[in-house]
């Protein structure tokens, strides 16, 4: 999924993600219960001091994500991260 230090957008990291646990039910499992493991899979390393939440809908249940208000004061960590404004939502840079 990630290649040659390419940064992925969060769609992309969804799309695969998404993809490969339909078709791959181990990989749907460590997605749901190990995400950092899973992703990782995919070529994605996500720090572990980033949490992830993995929750899957059904024909009755249906999730809203409200992502991070834009207009919220950024910490000086997170202005450092987006330092050269390569990134305008979520992004995750692949480090291997």
């Amino acid at each position: 999924m990630a290649e040659n230090g390419k940064i992925l957008t969060r769609e992309e990291i969804e799309k695969g993600a998404i993809t490969k646990a339909w078709k791959d039910e181990n990989f749907k499992k460590d997605l749901m219960e190990k995400p950092h493991k899973a992703l990782a899979q995919l070529g994605v390393n996500v720090p572990e001091k980033i949490e992830i939440k993995v929750v899957e809908e059904s024909a009755k249940v249906l999730y809203l994500v409200l992502p991070v208000n834009p207009e919220d004061e950024l910490t000086d960590e997170s202005l450092e991260s987006v330092a050269g404004g390569a990134c305008k939502s979520f992004c995750v840079h692949d480090i291997i």
